[in-house]
């Protein structure tokens, strides 16, 4: 097994938390609330960054990526024959659903309606990046180190500008219109030009997440461990922009500056959301955890996110509706705390079931990534 890298670590502790935080939510019509939920949107492209900066720091190997690729899928599929056992009985719904309709859902990324598993949309993207990853990684490794950087770069900003650059723009028009300045282009028709597909910006976080570490060629590892005050400030500034800037389009868009129970329409195809991913990237770059306690609970949390990330959808629908019930009947408003106590509630035994899983050899691929 590799040596870990503790600001990876902190990056996936980081955005599990956030991906709890915004499932299932305990909150009040606040403005605090509503940044707490726009810093959400970050999470999910954090982990593609993550992934990225991981797998171009590593040699590629053909089987190695097929074999955890094929796992990836197959443990989706299980994953989501779980779900479709327990969450109709815990919604009160029943499956109604025929042979071919369930086999449709299980293998060929259909929906049922009496199933609610929407976040299982992470790992279809994953899958997507995983089956251009090589395509890319191939072509990277057969230029210099210059070449190399450049071509990722390409790919990267090819694959977010056509996705979150084009909507962004399509957003600003809206905003220009409704404040009464004539602008008559439309950008929509533009995304039929988007080469990589339904999930292109994530494969774009991917790759910029590989440019961020070193681009594979000068990574991590090899570096001294101690980030510029420079490259501190300007993730600060980045992810202080961003989260300000995302906060403004859901209250163009909703009309309201306080959070009002809906989440933000097309969330991660926003420019803003770039930028708070690559300023909390550059922010925990390179840090160094010195309380070795605080560095074992990163290194924990970080390496159970697969299993908390599907675990957790079963203690929503089980833990929460209580707790929400609980704190009615108590006469206790909802506030930031309430949803942070939710987020503990649920990872708590989120993490001890996939530690559990984890130490069954039969089971353990289920929680293990």
């Amino acid at each position: 097994m590799g040596r870990r890298i503790q600001y990876l670590d902190l990056l996936k502790a980081v955005s599990i938390f956030l991906v709890v935080f915004c499932h299932f939510v305990l909150l009040p019509e606040t403005v605090a609330a509503n940044l707490w939920m726009s810093a959400c949107w970050m999470a999910v492209p954090v982990f593609f960054m993550v992934n990225g900066a991981l797998l171009f720091a590593r040699p590629f190997q053909w089987k190695k990526h097929i074999r955890k690729t094929a796992g990836v899928y197959l443990v989706f599929a299980v994953w989501k024959g779980i779900y479709l056992l327990a969450v109709p009985p815990m919604t009160g719904t029943a499956v109604t659903a025929g042979a071919w309709e369930i086999c449709n859902y299980l293998f060929f990324f259909g929906e049922l309606p009496e199933v609610v598993n929407g976040h299982l949309w992470f790992i279809e993207a994953l899958l997507a990046v995983y089956l251009v990853y090589p395509a890319v990684r191939l072509a990277y490794e057969r230029t210099a180190v210059k070449e190399g950087r450049f071509l990722l770069r390409f790919f990267a900003a090819a694959a977010l500008l056509c996705t979150d650059g084009l909507y962004s723009l399509e957003i600003l028009g809206d905003m220009l219109r409704r404040a009464g300045i004539s602008f008559g282009l439309s950008f929509q028709n533009l995304t039929a030009f988007q080469p990589f597909g339904k999930y292109g910006n994530m494969l774009g976080f991917f790759l910029l997440g590989a440019l961020l570490d070193g681009g594979g060629k000068g990574t991590s590892e090899a570096r001294s461990g101690r980030a510029h005050p420079l490259q501190r400030l300007l993730g600060c500034c980045m992810l202080a922009i961003g989260l300000t800037a995302l906060w403004g389009v859901k209250w163009f868009l909703s009309g309201k500056p306080e959070w009002d129970g809906i989440l933000l329409q097309e969330g991660y195809r926003h420019v803003p959301v770039i930028l708070m991913a690559s300023g909390l990237f550059l922010l925990c770059r390179d840090v160094r955890i010195r309380s070795r306690r605080l560095s074992a609970a990163a290194e924990a949390l970080a390496g159970r996110t697969l299993g908390i990330f599907y675990v957790h959808w079963l203690m929503g629908w089980l833990l929460v509706p209580p707790l929400a019930a609980w704190f009615m009947t108590r006469g206790i408003a909802f506030g930031v705390w309430t949803n942070l106590l939710k987020n503990i509630v649920l990872m708590v035994p989120a993490f001890l079931v996939t530690l559990v899983l984890e130490r069954i050899p039969a089971v353990k691929k289920l929680v293990k990534g």
